[in-house]
């Protein structure tokens, strides 16, 4: 069914006054649609007038109509064989989701009420909901359709849909594609830990991972060096960023996909399970009106996600933060967020330089990597500003060393040094089985005393941790959180 000619002028208005079609291209569009029987958008799309993804907006706006993504939708046999080919062809529409209630329809033309009638009517006594996606994609879907949905494993591009919504179902925060001499092992990790997801073959890898670097902007012709970038997904109603990496091996390319989901939000400092102790201490070291808080620990930790918490924490209109990142993970509303690569900036340090100029009450610095970044993070600090930070140490005594490593002395960043905060994510066990985790942690706080006593002997053997990895760990085991199969991993056989 075409657009009723009220909705074509309308439709034609709103393409003009965006700028999207000028008036004589709108008039070479309506003649080519009355001849063709084609949808006037479709037809300028076909004529080379419009992009896809603008046809989406404004179809989407008239109908009052969700957009959805099918680029990287896994939809199951059973679900895309619920609907009969020949009616999916007819409406050029697709079934993404299916229950014993509900059905969730793509559909190209919203407009095409005949169309919208002959689902309802196919999936009585169900509800049918109905969303508008891209032509193009549903196209490829019915194609697959049309070999009965054989080829549904089989299709690489597909499977490589199965694998990234599998991961993001399961929560994970990596997918590791790992070449050997004849296939790929897929990996995904769990709660810190990986598990096998499944292997592939040679031939679905070479178009999967070519998918990949097209989607992130890498160089598909580049295989025998480091590469690294990102794209952002929309996968049944997620805002997904992920981060592409790879990295040259004997067999090929390694690739590990880092997954963010940026629908679930900035969790609050309860909602990240610390103990009372911890809450409370927390919320002191970031009362301070200036000075420097640093939290240390390796890479997935959950370091990042801590200082986003703290950040929620403190947010008020009454205070201007401000941070810089390497990317930025989660954007919190409020919050002046500056993302170092897109920004042009080359360094954290000229990026704190810049931001002072802004007048920041809070800056959070994404990682202090070298002596400057740490010089001018703690001048920022020293000169009326909170600054939270992260730094590649293993613990809060570590962490002082990894200083002083970095070139600084004592005097230079214990004034201002508010405390140490180390983390690692444990597993947490209910019903004998592991489900999520939960952070232990080691703290030093730097009292005034301490400070003066620092600074006095030049001794850093006087830092003693307020608590400590081992009273952390034997807590949680007292409180059957988890147990000492869970600690080893985590720990090693360290002396905790």
């Amino acid at each position: 069914m075409m657009l009723a000619d009220s909705t074509i002028r309308n439709f034609g208005k709103t393409l003009f006054n965006r700028g999207l079609l000028t008036k004589e291209q709108i008039s070479i569009v309506a003649k080519s649609q009355k001849k063709s029987g084609r949808l006037f958008g479709q037809t300028a799309l076909t004529l080379g007038f419009l992009k896809e993804d603008d046809l989406l907006k404004i179809l989407s706006e008239l109908y009052s109509i969700e957009i959805v993504s099918l680029e990287f939708l896994y939809i199951n046999k059973e679900t895309l064989t619920s609907i009969a080919y020949d009616i999916a062809k007819q409406c050029v529409s697709i079934p993404f989701f299916v229950d014993e209630k509900y059905v969730k329809i793509a559909i190209a033309d919203p407009g095409d009420l005949q169309a919208i009638d002959l689902v309802n009517m196919h999936f009585i006594p169900k509800k049918v909901e109905f969303y508008i996606a891209k032509e193009s994609e549903i196209l490829r879907l019915l194609e697959i359709m049309k070999c009965n949905a054989k080829n549904i494993e089989k299709d690489p591009l597909l499977l490589l849909n199965k694998i990234i919504f599998e991961a993001v179902e399961a929560k994970a925060s990596d997918i590791h594609f790992e070449p050997s001499e004849n296939l790929i092992q897929v990996r995904i990790r769990i709660d810190g830990v990986l598990c096998i997801l499944k292997t592939i073959n040679q031939d679905s890898w070479l178009r999967m991972k070519s998918k990949l670097k097209l989607i992130s902007h890498l160089n598909i012709t580049e295989n025998r060096r480091p590469q690294s970038g990102h794209t952002r997904i929309y996968l049944a109603g997620k805002t997904i960023d992920l981060r592409i990496s790879t990295h040259p091996s004997i067999f090929g390319e390694n690739f590990v996909i880092r997954i963010f989901d940026l629908s679930s939000g900035v969790n609050s400092l309860l909602e990240l399970g610390f103990s009372h102790d911890d809450f409370l201490w927390l919320k002191r070291a970031i009362s301070f009106p200036c000075g420097l808080f640093l939290i240390v620990g390796p890479t997935g930790s959950g370091k990042t996600t801590t200082l986003y918490s703290l950040l929620k924490e403190i947010n008020s209109s009454s205070i201007n933060i401000m941070t810089l990142e390497d990317p930025v993970e989660y954007q919190i509303e409020g919050i002046k967020q500056l993302d170092l690569r897109e920004e042009g900036i080359l360094s954290f340090a000229d990026g704190i330089r810049s931001i002072l100029r802004q007048d920041p009450d809070v800056m959070l610095v994404g990682e202090i990597r070298d002596e400057i970044t740490a010089a001018t993070a703690i001048r920022a600090s020293l000169t009326g500003r909170l600054v939270l930070a992260t730094l590649h140490a293993a613990t809060p005594f570590e962490g002082i060393r990894r200083l002083l490593d970095l070139g600084l002395k004592l005097q230079d960043f214990v004034p201002s040094l508010i405390g140490i905060f180390s983390q690692r994510l444990v597993r947490r066990l209910v019903d004998g089985k592991y489900c999520g985790r939960f952070p232990v942690t080691e703290y030093i706080y730097f009292s005034e005393e301490l400070k003066k006593n620092l600074l006095g002997s030049g001794d850093i053997s006087i830092c003693k941790a307020d608590k400590t990895f081992q009273d952390s760990c034997k807590n949680a085991l007292s409180n059957n959180f988890t147990d000492s199969k869970e600690i080893t991993r985590v720990f090693g056989n360290a002396d905790i």
